[in-house]
């Protein structure tokens, strides 16, 4: 999402921030819609959130405000200023459509710098934080919403828990074949076919799960590969050509370019750099 930091204008994102001119369906809004107030809608959201992107809200109320604090569902990959700045408007723009009223955050914040189009959107003055944080008054999160509707909130539901449920399968999926690659590889016996039938499916339904969340077993290969690379190279006893052979590549050179594909240089280069931290 990085690329669209630099190709979208505050205006574009505050645009995009307005719930009652989404032109999309989406399912975790109108379930947060539903609410009975704003503390209700925000925690609905933030269980349902990552059905429509990856990224993570994780809620902490004290007895006087509630704070949201947003990151990436990969915890090890920043959010861009693009993402940040949209789901804080997101947010404040939920709180304020549900219950009809102007409201004002108690502190907003990230390393990102804010333009003055967004300020006037929040009302008051961001920080600078080192987190992605919005703070509200627990009195306004008790507010009720216009929008609320019980009936509404039964009938989506179940289908809601039952694509999370679909999700957390698939990603289940993905970290038994992770452990599977990684506890295999080395020993070069990590083929499709010994893959699924340790995790006990046919090679066929393997690929078409694989499919499913759109990725495959080659990729799923490479990033084994990329999470056993480091260890490995920092391991000074073992020279380039074991660590190619330890990372399931028959000859030193494909090893070598399959490298320069993810890093940008050479074996050699990289285990110099990271030898000499």
């Amino acid at each position: 999402m990085d690329v669209l930091d630099n190709k979208t204008s505050d205006q574009n994102i505050i645009y995009l921030s307005q719930i009652e001119k989404m032109n999309t369906f989406m399912p975790s809004f109108f379930a947060a819609m539903t609410a009975q107030n704003g503390l209700e809608a925000i925690k609905r959201l933030a269980e349902y959130k990552f059905l429509i992107g990856p990224v993570k809200l994780t809620i902490m109320t004290n007895e006087k405000t509630t704070s949201i604090h947003i990151s990436g569902i990969d915890l090890q990959l920043e959010l861009p200023r693009f993402t940040v700045m949209l789901e804080q408007l997101l947010i404040l723009n939920l709180l304020r459509t549900g219950t009809s009223k102007t409201i004002v955050p108690i502190k907003v914040g990230s390393k990102y710098d804010y333009g003055t189009d967004i300020i006037d959107v929040l009302k008051m003055t961001p920080e600078k934080l080192m987190e992605n944080e919005i703070i509200f008054d627990n009195n306004d999160l008790a507010r009720p919403f216009l929008s609320s509707n019980n009936v509404m909130w039964t009938f989506i539901r179940p289908e809601l828990d039952r694509k999370k449920l679909e999700v957390k399968s698939n990603k289940s999926l993905e970290e038994n074949i992770q452990a599977l690659l990684i506890k295999r590889i080395p020993s070069g016996d990590f083929g499709i076919d010994e893959v699924s039938k340790s995790l006990n499916i046919s090679k066929r339904t393997l690929q078409r799960n694989l499919k499913t969340l759109k990725t495959s077993f080659n990729e799923q290969v490479k990033y084994a590969r990329q999470s056993l690379v480091n260890p490995l190279m920092k391991d000074e006893t073992l020279t380039l050509i074991d660590i190619s052979y330890l990372l399931g590549y028959s000859d030193p050179e494909s090893f070598s370019r399959a490298f320069k594909n993810w890093y940008g240089m050479s074996p050699s280069t990289y285990r110099e750099k990271i030898l000499l931290k």
